[in-house]
């Protein structure tokens, strides 16, 4: 996650923080006293009003919050689609690769599945089963596909010699 996010957001919202702490303070009070003492869906409804309420008060708007989340939303994404190219290259020798009778194929191996059209440019990537969404034909999706066409047919067993 990207630190100067976080950073510029404190850098922003600290005098606020300091101007209001006594009301901060009561809010968390507030929350821990709800947490212990009420044990149903409305205590997560008061939890939820309070929350709402400090960040209204606090000055945080939601804009600030949304590019916060967004930001780290985008960092995961990120970590996880370069991640899944590296075990392209790691597992392409592995991956086993399947025609489907529909004009699709897959190719999955331990930690990966990638489907798609054969005439397309766009396939469909999930990352131990987590779908990382549609990306284009690059290099390295193009070598992982290839690499295991190439071990699908060199892993066909030879027949075996039947006994007389």
């Amino acid at each position: 996650m990207d630190k100067s996010v976080w950073t510029e957001f404190l850098k922003h919202n600290w005098q606020i923080v300091q101007d209001n702490w006594l009301y901060i303070l009561i809010g968390l009070v507030l929350l821990l006293v709800i947490l212990k003492i009420v044990r149903t869906l409305v205590k997560w409804l008061l939890v939820i009003v309070v929350v709402v309420g400090l960040l209204i008060y606090s000055g945080i708007s939601f804009d600030q919050v949304g590019k916060v989340v967004t930001q780290a939303k985008d960092d995961a994404i990120n970590k996880f689609q370069s991640e899944a190219l590296s075990m392209m290259i790691k597992e392409g020798r592995d991956a086993k690769y399947t025609s489907n009778g529909d004009g699709t194929f897959s190719v999955t191996s331990s930690n990966l599945e990638v489907k798609g059209p054969f005439d397309g440019d766009k396939v469909k990537v999930w990352f131990q089963g987590m779908p990382l969404g549609e990306w284009s034909m690059s290099d390295t999706v193009k070598k992982y596909i290839e690499s295991a066409k190439g071990s699908t047919v060199t892993q066909q067993s030879p027949q075996s010699p039947q006994s007389p």
